[in-house]
């Protein structure tokens, strides 16, 4: 029987959420595979792999753990992030203006994507109920 490959994770955003998840998923990373943080600032990721490394929280020392610089807001230089990390599932912990281009890119990948926040608007303000119809639920994969 064929042994099935660890999904690697992409974690978008370098915040406090960020840095929380990255060490949950570096715990598990026998299961998960790579990790590759991304965000616009990319010396935040690397502080976050830095305190990973420095905790020991990465249970799989051969498993990789490394971070990129990107434009979330761009949907194609995600595509091309997901795909040239073979990203199986991306945790979007970014702010909430990105969350409809991290999900384009994920549905334009076919890949599993997760966050934590709904889609504002940045041109508008205090939206009513309910929310996620406002945009995500219009998005099919």
């Amino acid at each position: 029987m064929k042994e099935q490959r660890k999904p690697n994770v992409l974690i978008v955003g370098a915040g406090a959420v960020a840095h929380v998840a990255a060490h949950k998923c570096a715990q598990n990373n026998d299961i998960l595979g790579n990790i590759c943080i991304a965000s616009r600032k990319r010396e935040k990721c690397d502080a976050i792999i830095k305190s990973i490394l420095r905790k020991g929280s990465l249970k799989n020392r051969k498993g990789k753990i490394y971070s990129r610089q990107i434009d979330a807001r761009n949907v194609a230089q995600m595509v091309r992030l997901i795909k040239a990390t073979h990203s199986s599932i991306v945790i979007n912990l970014g702010t909430a203006y990105i969350n409809m281009s991290v999900l384009e890119a994920c549905i334009h990948a076919k890949v599993t994507y997760m966050d934590t926040a709904i889609h504002e608007d940045p041109d508008k303000v205090c939206e009513n109920p309910p929310w996620y119809a406002n945009y995500e639920w219009k998005k099919k994969a």
